[in-house]
């Protein structure tokens, strides 16, 4: 079935019979090229979400283009995040900084060996790191670029567009907001402990809210006060304090 890139690529996705857990070395049978597209929202396809970080893939292609080969993954350094690069004890004091990565699309061909049938997913290189995209099982596979040696890791599909790039007024808006909304539902949830349980639980809240708030530290990137410094600090400090306001039902309950 022959369909138009956009509306079609997951749906497709999803009735094609197509084979997983490929390896890095046969998704990149082929360079990707440099590409040269504005990381805007116009452009932007899916935002990907692993370990409290965001990746942004973007393309620029014709209307009704089966494949893409002019795509962009814009994200934190991927080989820091998953401890690719040589370990360095001052890398956990540096921001987070933004990388560019050129990606494409990956389809298995039909019987005449040229025409793309399947969709599999993104192939995507650059800054010492190669890696794949597979939307069957939302996990992403990435290596060093010269050995390959990796691992994978599991991600959520995220519509909500948070640029890690310019828009520098829309992410601190977000982000002020983010951290408003946590400390109202924290004092909300601390409240309610000592409430319903007593000061004693409304101390083992505390102490555990101080231990999140340090391995967001860790996770996001921070500076001594626990504030986030980059916008792609504060994107990863927006996820991880929407899923702490959740865990605080848990304390209630």
């Amino acid at each position: 079935m022959m369909c138009v890139f956009h509306p079609c690529r997951f749906r497709l996705l999803k009735q094609a019979s197509i084979g997983v857990g490929l390896s890095l070395a046969a998704s990149f049978s082929t360079a990707l090229v440099p590409v040269s597209i504005a990381p805007i929202e116009a452009n932007f396809v899916l935002g990907i979400d692993v370990q409290g970080q965001r990746l942004n893939l973007y393309e620029d292609c014709e209307e009704g283009s089966v494949t893409c080969d002019n795509m962009l993954i814009v994200a934190p350094d991927l080989q820091r995040l998953w401890h690719i690069k040589p370990y360095d004890k001052s890398i956990d004091k540096s921001p987070y900084s933004v990388k560019l990565y050129a990606a494409k699309t990956k389809h298995s061909l039909c019987k005449d060996g040229v025409t793309p049938c399947g969709f599999q997913g993104y192939q995507f290189e650059g800054n010492g790191i190669k890696g794949f995209i597979e939307p069957i099982d939302q996990k992403i596979y990435a290596g060093n670029e010269w050995t390959l040696d990796g691992s994978s890791v599991t991600y959520k599909e995220n519509s909500t567009y948070l640029p890690l790039t310019s828009q520098t007024s829309l992410i601190n808006s977000k982000y002020n907001a983010s951290d408003k909304a946590l400390n109202k539902s924290y004092q909300i949830t601390r409240d309610e402990v000592r409430r319903l349980y007593g000061e004693r639980m409304e101390s083992d809240l505390k102490q555990e809210q101080i231990q999140w708030i340090k391995q967001r530290s860790k996770d996001c990137g921070a500076n001594a006060q626990h504030q986030p410094r980059t916008q792609a600090e504060k994107v990863c400090f927006i996820q991880k304090n929407d899923s702490r306001e959740k865990d605080y039902f848990l304390w209630i309950d």
